[in-house]
């Protein structure tokens, strides 16, 4: 697959929205474009990964072919989304073996994939190899209008002032890249940790922004104005405490950022306050490894290897055994919290709450009440 890049002239007096990583999670998307009222008057950038490793695959992209025939919509290639066509454009025996076990993979971790949503509505079932290539078939028949939508996202689109890319740019020249393997600017992961800079800001996705902390896990947007990088995906559907992230630009020409987002967990009001703690460790599933010091009913107390900081982590955020033990992204912050306080329930335990607060999750041992609006 090779790097396209589209042009765009944004007017003047125009409000941007962008977000991306939606992963199949139409009702998300839909939910954060009424929290932010999103109109004709606006601009709307989806920044690749619409489909995949969420439950409503083919429904979030023919949600958003409409938005992008009613309203200023830009959508673009994501990796996932790029993935996926050029493993159905593989029509040789042993790639039929390999879509299988990703079909049974997805349905396994994700309760379903694109694929599968496809065979849904067609009432066909895929239990063998030889079942994939006749699937194959009748879904290019009768999903055109969907791959042809797919095949057209651009992977990069330029405007006055701003760069929309999923992964990352390898080069500041948008130009050179035209032709190149896309891959490059898809899958360009930790992008912020490259030390790059630009002329232009470049507004990307991909990669998890909680993965750029060690310490506390926020799924909040990063800009870094020194290299003029914005990361906005907030591991909707992936992460436990994920959230889909609305980042708002006022104007072409403004750098008076904003952003909204959207999650679908509990909200309780809490009734007394706690302070912050003074250390705290985020653990990410690019250095997950632990080793399992005691073993609990409910919660284990591990070592995280690479830092030697122990801890007690909920067990089921802990697999596999002995060397092999490794957990989900997890964190021991204890959220500074005053009574009041908004409180979105990620997990209720005996020894306290898993929740977030402001798109920062971390624990809460104080009391809570229900929010009944």
């Amino acid at each position: 697959m090779k790097t396209t890049v589209k042009k765009v002239h944004i007017p003047r007096d125009r409000r941007i929205i962008v977000t991306s990583d939606v992963h199949g999670h139409c009702k998300h998307l839909e939910r954060l474009l009424e929290q932010v009222n999103f109109s004709g008057k606006d601009v709307l950038f989806i920044i690749g990964d619409i489909i995949e490793k969420g439950p409503e695959s083919l429904k979030t992209l023919r949600y958003v072919i409409e938005l992008c025939k009613e309203y200023s919509v830009y959508p673009l290639m994501g990796n996932v989304d790029a993935w996926r066509l050029v493993m159905f454009d593989d029509d040789s025996a042993g790639n039929c073996d390999r879509l299988l076990k990703y079909i049974v993979h997805m349905k396994k971790h994700w309760g379903a994939c694109f694929f599968t949503d496809m065979c849904d509505e067609l009432n066909i079932s895929i239990n063998a190899s030889a079942d994939v290539m006749e699937a194959k078939q009748r879904i290019c028949e009768s999903f055109k209008a969907e791959f042809e939508f797919l095949r057209s996202l651009p992977t990069i689109i330029e405007t006055q002032n701003f760069i929309f890319v999923h992964g990352g740019l390898p080069a500041a020249e948008v130009d050179s890249l035209i032709g190149t393997d896309a891959f490059s600017c898809l899958k360009n992961d930790a992008f912020m940790d490259k030390d790059l800079s630009f002329p232009k800001y470049i507004i990307v996705g991909h990669w998890p922004v909680t993965l750029y902390n060690g310490k506390i896990a926020s799924s909040n947007p990063i800009i870094n104005r020194r290299q003029k990088i914005i990361s906005i995906d907030g591991g909707c559907g992936l992460k436990r405490d994920g959230q889909l992230n609305a980042f708002i630009i006022p104007d072409i020409d403004s750098t008076d950022f904003a952003f909204a987002s959207y999650d679908e967990f509990p909200v309780e009001i809490a009734l007394t306050s706690q302070e912050a703690s003074a250390n705290s460790i985020n653990i990410r599933y690019t250095d997950n490894k632990i080793k399992i010091l005691k073993k609990g009913e409910e919660f284990s107390y591990v070592q995280h290897c690479t830092t030697g900081y122990c801890l007690p982590i909920l067990n089921s955020y802990i697999f596999g055994v002995n060397e092999n033990a490794a957990c989900d992204d997890y964190t021991d912050y204890r959220l500074p919290v005053n009574a009041g306080d908004k409180l979105s329930i990620i997990n209720k335990t005996s020894k306290g709450y898993l929740v977030k607060k402001e798109g920062i999750s971390g624990w809460y041992y104080g009391k809570l009440k229900t929010d009944m609006k």
